[in-house]
């Protein structure tokens, strides 16, 4: 399969999506046969793991499983073609699909209904979880549940100890609110700097490409006020002045450090994997990272896992009060057009018994965190005290308060993400000069554009 770049696939996604409605006759497939996407894993492991347990359900259900694990640009892309010509598998799971992918698909009547797969499984789901597969359909003009939730990731950050310290600081003096816990990190890339070392402080991804950056953004958004920028009747709220100042807000502090050199000139151009490689060779002190991938790529290394990398949670509002975590959903669908949606359903819905999304989620290092409390009251692994990095990552995302990202509301704001207009608002300041308040103005003219084009 040819290879492409995450930016061609997201925006290939808006214009194959939006295409049309219709499910052409898929090609004949054994009745006994499901095929299942599944996106690539980080680990060895995480893949292994879902390759055993579709062997092990094949043999269980005399079924045989098709599957095919591939990275995540590659599978939305393929995914989009299929769905053009109706020849769509029976499962799928994607990572990013609940941004970029899922919500305008069911909006177009292209997945299937899998409200009885969630349901066997409501009460155990976090309310974010719910809220984010419950997806609007405009030809059958209905809510309904069109993604079933099966993991979870929300921001955090990554911080090297040595460095730290070797700046004369150490992890108690990282102050505990949103602007003072960023600047603290500028202070230390100076004090490095004295010393001949030329690091940077901040590891921002600042590219308008893949998903960090969007992550970013919208997390500072958040802390700034502007949860708001989408009711959850789903209309545009980004002229509300306190959504406004807010953007303006998140992109001023995420640019100026930028342009004052405490982040490093490549941001701009960083995949998602460049800001965890730019940590592991040492030249930033500290990253924001959509998940803990960063520490567990280090598990076998005790030194490291245990005493140098730190995982912090989001800071505090400036105003010392907690800030919910934007948590990002990954759903499992079944595209419409299967030809085994009974069975297709089955297997998704073994899958997501407690047992056995905690087999799998432990085999990801807890990259993801599970969709269900349960899971990690009743397995200490989530909040080993011993652990410097799984508890904060569940504290985060499953027992502070977390939002659901804004497509829930709006399939209109996964064509936002899409077209990446946060990002590209960045790079208007840091490389075409425009001020804070005339980046935010374009990226909301043409946000508002893309909600004309969903209206109920």
């Amino acid at each position: 399969m040819k290879r492409i770049s995450r930016r061609q696939a997201l925006v290939g996604a808006g214009a194959a999506v939006t295409a049309g409605t219709g499910v052409m006759p898929r090609r004949a497939r054994a009745a006994g046969e499901l095929t299942v996407w599944w996106t690539q894993g980080f680990y060895k492991a995480e893949n292994d793991a879902v390759v055993a347990w579709m062997a092990d359900w094949e043999k269980r259900n005399n079924t045989k499983v098709n599957l095919t694990i591939m990275n995540g640009p590659d599978l939305i892309t393929k995914l989009i073609a299929g769905m053009q010509v109706g020849d769509v598998p029976d499962v799928v799971h994607t990572v990013t699909g609940d941004r970029f992918l899922v919500p305008r698909a069911a909006w177009n009547d292209q997945l299937e209904d899998v409200s009885e797969v969630v349901d066997s499984q409501k009460a155990e789901f976090t309310e974010t979880a719910l809220v984010s597969a419950r997806l609007y359909n405009a030809k059958q003009k209905k809510y309904s549940y069109y993604g079933v939730p099966t993991k979870a990731s929300s921001l955090l950050n990554s911080v090297w100890l040595p460095l730290l310290q070797d700046a004369g600081f150490a992890a108690t003096d990282m102050p505990g609110t949103q602007d003072r816990f960023h600047d603290f990190f500028q202070t230390v890339q100076d004090k490095l700097r004295s010393k001949g070392k030329r690091i940077f402080g901040l590891g921002f991804s600042m590219a308008a490409k893949e998903a960090d950056a969007g992550n970013l953004f919208h997390q500072f958004l958040v802390s700034y006020g502007g949860a708001g920028i989408v009711t959850p009747d789903g209309k545009l709220n980004i002229d509300d002045p306190v959504v406004r100042k807010a953007a303006i807000t998140s992109l001023e502090r995420l640019t100026t450090p930028f342009k004052k050199g405490y982040v490093p000139p490549g941001a701009i151009n960083w995949g998602d994997v460049d800001n965890n490689n730019a940590f592991f060779a040492r030249q930033i002190v500290m990253t924001p990272n959509a998940t803990i991938s960063i520490a567990a790529a280090q598990m076998d290394r005790p030194d490291l896992y245990y005493k140098e990398i730190i995982t912090c949670g989001s800071p505090l509002g400036n105003d010392g009060k907690p800030v919910p975590s934007v948590l990002a959903i990954a759903p499992t669908i079944i595209p419409k057009g299967s030809k085994n949606v009974d069975a297709a359903k089955a297997l998704v819905r073994d899958f997501i018994q407690p047992a056995n999304l905690n087999a799998y989620l432990k085999e990801t290092r807890a990259r993801y965190l599970p969709v269900m409390a349960s899971i990690v009251k009743n397995d200490p692994y989530w909040t080993d005290p011993k652990d410097p990095h799984r508890p904060v990552a569940v504290d985060m995302g499953l027992i502070k308060p977390t939002v659901p990202w804004w497509m829930s509301f709006n399939p209109a704001y996964s064509a936002v993400l899409s077209e990446q207009l946060w990002p590209q608002a960045a790079a208007n300041i840091t490389q075409r000069n425009m001020t804070p308040e005339q980046a935010t103005e374009e990226a909301a003219k043409r946000i508002k554009q893309l909600f004309e084009q969903y209206q109920k």
